[in-house]
């Protein structure tokens, strides 16, 4: 926070301190020359009193003066014209800049959530403030810078001293009586004139005296000295020797005494350059980086130049000799924000607008403030030509510590002997005529001035008082205020403050508010000077009023800058921070830019200075002095205003503010020749957060390239070449760094590869998929086991996946990386050459460390020596759309072992020069530069351990550090004719092939697909030729044939590819048929292969290698089958064809005719085939088999009779084996058992039975392993296969013929069974018992399915009867019941004939109908009704009964119950399902 270096005490002291002037011979001056200063500068560090002196007041009070301070001037002195002062004030401005602390960070406070760095102080204000109080002209309306004494200096040497000191009172008598205007003003007229002798101890630099010399010229001194007291009385003389010390001694020794001269006087042109161009460096907020305020070379202070161009001061208000409070006013020129033209760098030379008009200006040397502040140079006419001979080397060279002790108390002396006394007695007499006056005040004397105008003086009032009074000199009025103005002077502010207070009330009677608002002004400051701040309050509406009267009723804003510059360091001191930014901001105004602007940061730094800092309008009020500083041209202060408003803005959301802070840090930075500073500014305007339009955003972007360019230019013509060499990060475009994903291996594209739409699918959703895979692969190629350092193998490395091991690319194979590039920006972002950075270190035999070798370059010239190694893909253009996110990929081809990290990406941004998007981009219109963006990618947080959970860690992610092994065998596979869409169960021919794309051999190729029953290689028996898809013959025949498979062992995924010498040689190629079949369920289906081999030679990090690709079906829907078997119910059948089966099938055409879409026009059965190891089936029709086809949407059913095969030898040989029984409805008989249809038929089989196999593990657990030789009392364990051939229309009404297959298994009897899976909608489940009663436990029971099914019921009867009922009213018809058991157990029946169901009529309905009737249309049992049995497994017995009939007509027979139990417990029978009615028909014959 800024601090000042003085109080408020010292500065108010330093600013009102009484004035003496200084009239000196020529000679005087040329002994003072010696020491290469004038007198008054030769005093000046010594004009401040070390100790105490004391006063009496009027009343005759003693009073004590601490620290008094004179101010000396020479008399000669004028004060500079206005335009000199406007640019003395804006260049002390712009020569002071802030210095930091240890480490280039400042003051770093903290206010809440802000941590700001602020300046320790603000020199640029004081200095600006001293030199403002140092130029201020002088008025009427006061007396404080008047001069009280006139010291005359003559020199010793004088011929005639006396008439030397007479010669100079009166030259001062006449400028104070003939020029009362010209400086410097008097006090009074009986000002304190002082006498003072300077003697030359060593007089003259080459003379050599001798002992009676040098004492003739010590008399000599003396006696003028002596005379001289007695002309003007002892104590206002004084004899001061200087210059003991020789010129040729002080030239020959070496003095480190200090040299209390420095601080006071002004620098050099030399030293003045050499400290611009050693500034100091500030910390910048927006970037963290230090700012160089000249930054390195001359170029930057050629933003200050001493002569601008830009126009010349032509008013004639500023050519006048004295400076006037109007002319004062406009001290600065308006100049807009970045002056300089973005289209060029190059500065024009402008004429300062401070500078001075006329050329031949003469200025002198003058003292500086103790406090180290700029002192203007001032005209001295009498001694300018002296003073451009002054000697090369330090002040006061001849003078010795003697002689600065004498100047001290010379100094002493005047102030203590003549200064002081002169000043009571001047009191005395200002407070008798105060009081004379202050008793006739209210006479009829005092009344008729007031009326009449009294002693005022009658005229035109002077322009500069703008007041409507003027006093004459001697004007009561006048004296009170030279009262209270000696009385300020000497520190008896009490006095001061009571002679201030009663003046004011005068002056505000007579309407003189310019001498009112004087005595308001020191009556306040008066009272703060006096009194404790904890026991008087500081008057602040004194100077409030005091402030406002000098602006509205004087117009005299100067006077009003005087007060608030004093008042509020007065606030600031009693901790008023609040009231002193409202007067800083008060005295902003339009006519002084430079002047507003260092008054508003002053305020800015009161409201953060406050108890409770105002943080945002600390950053408010600093933009507004920026906006000013940068009117007034000064460029570093503006740059540093807004630098550190944007510590505020930066991140809270106030998005356009900080846009316009960081534009107008661009452009000062830009018109500084900060070319870095320019581009950090310009680059945090393009962001994703921006609300600019994009017209804004576009010219944004243009100013950031061009400025960029501009600065890569400087570096060129700089060092040579770009500041080391590597390329800046680019804002834009964003890069989505954990997106990138890494690709190993090649990857096909659709233009190379025969079948388009094959190819990588990287989803991470999939990445399970291929785990299992690759698992099976190495499961089957190490005879089912998998090793202990098995880590499956990841082809596409993204933030999903296992990203702590390296990833392996091979010499020669590219590798991919695909980076996600966001464009922020409402815009349109063309990048050109774009291509991947990347650092590899080479491992090379024989060395331990390799050099690190980079493709990064300033240039976009490709680099040949980084090519050769890594081969590196260059995109030629990238267009990005506004608010898009857009995935890029690139290639990388290593050509050398090693390690290889990708850095990240450098492209060539570009913007075009206008907004037409019209106008087509080229390089006339167009700028851009070159430049990166880094990839960074961030791995998963940990969240293992406490330590993990309660911080941010994360793991590693090195999915862009590459390991580059030598090459390797590499497979590449190439579909041929492989369809892009198929119907259901279409069976289609393709040709894979495999080429060997590597340097070595490989073998051990293997296929793996994530649906086995999608593909085969073939195995089973002759392979049909390419492209046939089934094997025919013309020969139709019934025989049956076999296939010998694997029944009991699921079918694997995994699948052996045949190699010649089982080794595939580098650069051949083979070529293997393969089948694949459409799935069961139309729609779009994914096919996922991973294809694995080995290399020939063992490597001990790499035992195999993967190649994956997807496959994209889209199948439609052709022929659904429906099937369901039933017993048979012939009671003729043979012992070898018991137990047979009647096969419905309902086959349906469930394609649709749809426009613009393929559809099936007709589908035509050519055969089915029964695939089973104990059935053959058979064509149901005794007649020619008729051709089958089935029209779209129709649907046709088929009846076939399936028979046991007497027994399967080679299942009791223990082989295993499939019965292949074929009906064929065509000309051509396939070959079922061969591939493909076995193939196909054997995949889906595995592919149903894999639930069973479930379901038999879950059973076994529950104990039901001994059900089983009861569960084949239902079960058949055959397959139908329907081979079909269909006539395809497709979307451009081309006719094709596509052939195909469908399996039904049907596994049981009674059962619907579909050619399509069922999907079972999950119920909601009961609630979870964690523990099973016990008789769950201990009796497991049967389905009901099974237990009604048990034994097979069938009759054996005459179908018709004819009996005479008119003889014999009752009819006996035999009946044979024939029981098989169908269990592979012992049952016990029990038939029952006396409550046997009506399987013709409904029970329920029974009871409504008559008795006798129902007895006339029923028959009865007439036979034993309870008839018990055993069967033996599959044995088969008769039961003899007999049905007794009552009159003719058809009846069912099937009316009686027959019940089962397998474990010999007659409670546990279960009733036998039987459904069949066995119709008898009794004819009555006796009408004939």
């Amino acid at each position: 926070m800024a601090q000042c270096k003085q109080t408020a005490h010292e500065f108010i002291q330093n600013t009102f301190s009484p004035a003496v002037a200084v009239l000196c011979s020529p000679d005087a001056e040329l002994l003072c020359h010696k020491n290469n200063l004038s007198f008054v500068e030769l005093v000046q560090p010594f004009c401040r009193l070390t100790t105490e002196v004391h006063i009496r007041d009027p009343n005759n009070v003693p009073h004590t003066i601490k620290n008094l301070k004179i101010t000396m001037r020479d008399m000669n002195m004028q004060l500079p014209q206005a335009v000199t002062a406007r640019k003395m004030m804006n260049d002390v401005v712009a020569n002071s800049q802030p210095q930091l602390m240890e480490g280039g960070r400042g003051n770093v406070v903290t206010f809440g959530s802000y941590d700001l760095q602020l300046s320790a102080s603000t020199p640029w204000y004081e200095t600006y403030r001293d030199t403002f109080l140092k130029v201020l002209p002088p008025s009427d309306h006061e007396f404080l810078s008047h001069c009280l004494c006139c010291i005359f200096v003559v020199s010793s040497g004088h011929s005639d001293p006396i008439n030397a000191f007479n010669t100079l009172s009166s030259n001062q008598h006449q400028q104070q009586t003939q020029f009362p205007t010209k400086m410097p003003r008097w006090f009074c007229p009986g000002i304190l004139k002082y006498y003072v002798l300077v003697h030359d101890v060593v007089e003259g630099e080459d003379a050599k005296y001798d002992i009676a010399q040098y004492q003739n010229l010590a008399l000599r001194a003396e006696a003028v000295y002596q005379s001289m007291k007695s002309t003007y009385g002892g104590q206002n003389c004084h004899l001061l020797h200087i210059n003991s010390r020789s010129l040729h001694a002080a030239e020959t020794m070496h003095t480190d005494l200090p040299d209390p001269w420095s601080q006071f006087l002004n620098k050099n042109n030399s030293e003045t350059n050499s400290k611009k161009r050693n500034k100091a460096r500030y910390y910048i907020a927006w970037e963290g980086a230090e700012y160089d305020t000249a930054a390195s070379s001359s170029v930057v202070d050629d933003a200050f130049p001493t002569k601008l161009s830009e126009g010349t001061m032509d008013s004639p208000a500023l050519a006048g000799p004295i400076l006037s409070n109007s002319s004062l006013v406009d001290m600065s020129p308006d100049s807009g924000e970045g002056t300089a033209s973005t289209g060029s760098l190059a500065s024009e030379t402008f004429d300062h607008p401070l500078s001075d008009p006329s050329d031949n200006m003469n200025h002198v040397d003058s003292p500086l403030s103790p406090d180290k502040s700029y002192e203007p140079e001032l005209n001295h006419t009498s001694s300018k030509g002296k003073l451009g001979e002054r000697r090369q080397g330090g002040h006061g060279i001849c003078l010795t510590t003697s002689d600065q002790d004498r100047i001290k108390i010379f100094m002493h002396e005047l102030c203590v002997r003549a200064l002081i006394p002169w000043a009571e007695r001047q009191m005395k007499i200002l407070n008798e005529q105060h009081a004379s006056r202050k008793g006739i005040s209210k006479s009829l004397f005092s009344a008729t001035k007031r009326w009449f105008g009294g002693n005022k003086p009658s005229g035109q009032v002077a322009s500069n008082q703008n007041t409507t009074v003027v006093y004459s000199s001697d004007a009561p009025e006048l004296q009170m205020r030279r009262l209270g103005d000696v009385a300020f002077l000497f520190q008896m502010y009490d006095f001061a403050y009571n002679t201030y207070h009663a003046a004011k009330r005068d002056f505000n009677n007579d309407h003189a508010w310019l001498h009112y608002a004087g005595a308001l002004e020191m009556a306040c400051i008066s009272m703060f000077m006096s009194g404790n701040p904890r026991e008087q309050k500081y008057p602040f509406h004194y100077m409030e009023s005091a402030i406002t009267t000098y602006l509205q009723s004087c117009k005299n804003p100067l006077y009003a800058t005087r007060a608030t510059l004093v008042s509020t360091e007065a606030l600031k001191s009693r901790k008023m921070f609040n009231e002193a930014a409202l007067q800083f901001i008060k005295l902003t105004s339009e006519e002084s830019d430079l002047r507003s602007a260092l008054l508003l940061e002053q305020a800015a730094h009161c409201y953060i200075n406050m108890e409770v800092p105002k943080v945002r309008k600390y950053a408010f009020h600093m933009i507004l002095a920026g906006h000013r500083y940068s009117k007034s041209g000064q460029r570093k202060h503006a740059l540093r205003s807004y630098s550190q408003a944007l510590q505020v803005y930066k991140g809270k959301d106030w998005a356009l503010a900080e846009d316009h802070i960081n534009f107008t840090l661009g452009r000062q930075s830009l018109n500084l020749k900060q070319l870095d500073n320019a581009t950090a500014a310009f680059k945090h305007l393009l962001t994703e957060n921006s609300k600019q339009i994009p017209s804004q955003q576009n010219a944004f972007l243009r100013e950031y390239l061009f400025v960029y360019k501009q600065l890569l230019g400087q570096e060129i013509s700089n060092y040579g070449s770009v500041h080391s060499n590597t390329l800046p990060e680019l804002p834009i475009p964003i890069l989505d760094n954990n997106a990138t994903k890494v690709i190993i291996g090649y990857k096909p594209q659709h233009s190379q590869d025969k079948s388009g739409h094959i190819g990588y699918d990287y989803s991470e959703s999939n990445h399970a998929r291929w785990e299992a895979l690759e698992e099976a692969l190495v499961s089957s190629a190490n005879n089912g086991i998998i090793p202990i350092t098995h880590r499956s193998t990841i082809q596409c490395f993204t933030n999903k996946t296992d990203n702590r091991f390296n990833p392996v690319a091979y010499v020669g194979e590219p590798i991919t990386v695909e980076v996600y590039l966001v464009n922020p920006l409402k815009v349109v972002l063309v990048l050109t050459e774009v291509t991947l950075l990347w650092s590899f270190l080479p491992s090379i035999p024989g060395q331990e460390k390799s050099q690190l070798i980079t493709n990064e370059v300033f240039s976009s010239v490709k680099n040949t020596l980084a090519n050769e190694i890594i081969h590196t893909q260059v995109i030629d253009e990238i267009v990005l759309p506004g608010n898009e996110r857009s995935p890029v990929q690139f290639t990388l081809t290593p050509h050398q072992t090693g390690e290889l990290r990708i850095v990240g990406i450098c492209y060539n941004l570009s913007s075009s020069l206008t907004d037409d998007r019209n106008v087509k981009p080229s390089p006339a219109n167009t700028v851009f530069v070159r430049g990166k963006q880094r990839l960074d990618v961030q791995g998963p947080r940990l969240n293992n351990t406490k330590e993990e959970k309660s911080s941010k860690a994360y793991g590693p992610d090195r999915r862009l550090d590459l390991v580059i092994q030598p090459e390797m065998p590499q497979l590449q596979v190439s579909f041929c004719n492989f369809p892009k869409s198929l119907l259901c169960g279409e069976v289609h021919a393709v040709m894979l092939q495999f080429t060997n794309i590597g340097t070595s051999p490989l073998h051990k190729l293997k296929l793996a697909s994530s649906t086995p029953e999608f593909i085969t290689l073939g195995g089973q028996g002759e392979l049909p030729k390419f492209p046939c898809v089934y094997q025919t013959t013309s020969e139709v025949s019934s025989d049956e044939t076999k296939c010998y498979c694997n029944t009991k062992d699921r079918v694997t995924n995994v699948m052996d590819i045949p190699l010649p010498n089982r080794t595939l040689q580098p650069k051949n190629t083979v070529s293997v048929p393969a089948w694949v079949r459409g799935n069961d369920i139309g729609g779009v289906h994914d096919v996922h292969f991973m294809f694995y081999y080995q290399p020939v030679t063992n490597s001990p990090k790499v035992r195999h290698r993967l190649q994956r690709h997807t496959a994209v079906i889209n199948t439609l829907e052709s022929l659904s089958v429906r099937s369901m078997a039933r017993r048979a119910n012939s009671v003729h059948q043979t012992p070898s064809s018991q137990g047979s089966c009647i096969i419905s099938c309902e086959m349906e055409n469930i394609s649709q005719v749809q426009a613009n879409r393929a559809y099936v026009k007709e589908i035509q059965v050519n055969q089915v085939s029964c695939a089973s190891d104990l059935w053959s089936v058979q064509y149901l029709s005794s007649q020619d088999k008729p051709e089958i086809t089935i029209g779209c949407r129709e649907t046709m059913h088929l009846c076939l009779k399936g028979t046991k095969n007497a027994g399967n030898l080679d299942s009791m040989l223990g082989k295993e084996s499939v019965i292949f029984s074929d009906v064929s409805f065509s000309d051509q008989q396939i070959k079922s058992s061969t591939t493909p249809c076995a193939d196909f038929f054997l995949r889906s089989k595995s592919h149903n039975n894999s639930e069973d196999v479930v379901q038999s593990k879950t059973a076994n657990k529950l104990g039901e392993k001994n059900f089983s030789e009861l569960n084949c009392a239902i079960q058949l364990g055959m397959t139908l296969i329907i081979l079909w051939k269909a006539c395809v229309i497709s979307e451009d009404g081309e006719v094709q013929i596509k052939v195909g297959q469908h399996h039904v298994i049907i596994k049981k009897i009674d059962t619907i069974f579909t050619s399509y899976p069922f999907f079972i909608i999950p119920t909601e489940k009961p609630p979870i018992r964690f523990l099973k009663s016990r008789d769950e436990l201990e009796n497991p029971k049967l389905e009901s399915e099974v237990t009604t099914q048990l034994v097979d019921i069938n009759f054996n009867h005459q179908a018709q009867v004819t009996h005479n009922f008119q003889n014999n009213k009752i009819a006996i018809v035999p009946v044979t019941l024939l029981l098989r058991n169908c269990t592979k157990s012992t049952v016990e029946l029990l038939v029952d004939t006396s409550t046997s169901p009506d399987r013709l009529s409904n029970r329920s309905e029974e009871k409504f109908v008559n008795p006798e009737v129902h007895h006339l249309t029923s028959f009865s049992w007439v036979s034993q009704t309870m008839t018990k049995l055993s069967l033996d497994p599959n044995q088969q017995r008769a039961v003899h009964m007999t049905a007794c009939f009552s009159k003719p007509g058809i009846y069912n027979i099937n009316r009686l119950a027959v019940f089962v139990t397998h474990n010999r417990d007659s409670s546990e029978m279960v009733l036998q399902k039987h459904l069949a009615p066995s119709v008898v028909v009794l004819q009555d014959v006796s009408a004939e």
